[in-house]
């Protein structure tokens, strides 16, 4: 029983550690490292990304699939958007490795690719949006850019209730890691990664 209480204690100290390293990181444009066919991509997106997306896929055409490792989330959520379904038009897959941290629009990037996988240990947190870092759904209505988020969702394939799932899970400055039993029922993965429940 003390073993099983110390491996909880753990767990959940390594969660606050990893809540903790999201919630502070910022967004800081886009890195990218190329073996092959894959890239691994590092950092945020802001009003820039989508550019730099571009650039990058236009002088990479060989990419196929992209390893998203540390990305804390998004500055411009539309622009976040738009990134997203250039992944879904170019037909490429993501995954996360067992050391990736995604979270907030970082994962609208892992839900965009038509294959999405995931090796056990990677961490997806979401959280509510908020607009400047400041106003929130509870100020602005919680249906304020639900349509739009739906409709992506929807048109990546992925339950629409995610959006719902997500906005209540943490409120805009804090972050919630999802337990793998969750990012199964909503669709993230297109391959079990056959994780402890």
């Amino acid at each position: 029983m003390q073993n099983k209480t110390q491996i909880a204690l753990v767990m959940m100290a390594v969660m606050f550690g990893v809540a903790v390293w999201i919630g502070t990181q910022k967004p800081s444009g886009l890195r990218f490292s190329v073996k092959g066919d894959t890239a691994v991509v590092d950092g945020g997106t802001d009003s820039r990304s989508l550019t730099e997306m571009k650039t990058f896929l236009n002088d990479n055409p060989g990419v196929r699939h992209l390893v998203l490792r540390n990305m804390p989330g998004t500055s411009d959520a539309m622009t976040n958007l738009k990134i997203a379904r250039l992944i879904r038009e170019r037909g490429l897959t993501t995954h996360l490795q067992k050391r990736s941290r995604i979270a907030s629009g970082a994962v609208d990037l892992f839900i965009s690719g038509v294959e999405r996988t995931m090796e056990c240990g990677a961490k997806i947190g979401v959280h509510s949006w908020s607009v400047d870092g400041r106003i929130g759904p509870k100020r602005m209505g919680a249906d304020y850019n639900q349509p739009v988020h739906e409709d992506f969702l929807s048109d990546m394939g992925i339950d629409p209730a995610f959006y719902v799932f997500t906005r209540e899970a943490a409120e805009p400055e804090t972050i919630y890691i999802m337990k793998y039993p969750e990012i199964v029922e909503y669709g993230l993965l297109t391959q079990s990664a056959g994780c402890d429940l």
